[in-house]
């Protein structure tokens, strides 16, 4: 009898992450009711994902996990972030932005130095859009250091 010999296949598949960073010697941006940061790509590496106009694009459809941390200096009150998916095709009913990810921190009086950090899996489609913002608090004073505050995503395979 013959032998029969089978071959792996030994696809590779690229994993995709961008990390965004706070750009240093900016300040953030209050644009109706919310704020937003200025970002800077700290590091990029595959097509699943690329970033725009301070906003995370979607390339390709996959489970991403998404995070972001923001160090406030705010004194006496609850700060914190929201990560919002633009989502690039809605049918029937569907909302075209919806929250994915939230992180409220309240503040000392003194010192006043807080990280507000948050992370999470979703599945996202080609063309969505993420963005972090800061609601309601037009004074935030956010720290623009990239150790302190940034933004990414990581496609799971």
């Amino acid at each position: 009898m013959g032998e029969i010999k089978r071959e792996q296949s030994h696809h590779t598949v690229q994993q995709s992450f961008l990390q965004l960073a706070a750009t240093a010697n900016e300040n953030p941006v209050l644009r109706g009711n919310v704020t937003t940061i200025p970002w800077t790509v700290a590091i990029q590496h595959g097509p699943a994902v690329s970033s725009n106009d301070n906003k995370i694009i979607i390339q390709q459809d996959s489970y991403y996990m998404v995070f972001g941390q923001v160090l406030f200096h705010n004194s006496g009150v609850i700060m914190g972030h929201l990560i919002r998916r633009r989502k690039s095709n809605v049918s029937g009913t569907e909302q075209r932005f919806t929250d994915l990810l939230r992180c409220l921190q309240e503040m000392p009086q003194n010192n006043c130095v807080n990280s507000c950090y948050t992370a999470g899996i979703v599945k996202l489609e080609q063309d969505d859009e993420l963005e972090l913002v800061i609601p309601d608090r037009p004074q935030a004073q956010v720290a623009m250091d990239a150790d302190s505050t940034f933004f990414g995503i990581i496609q799971l395979q």
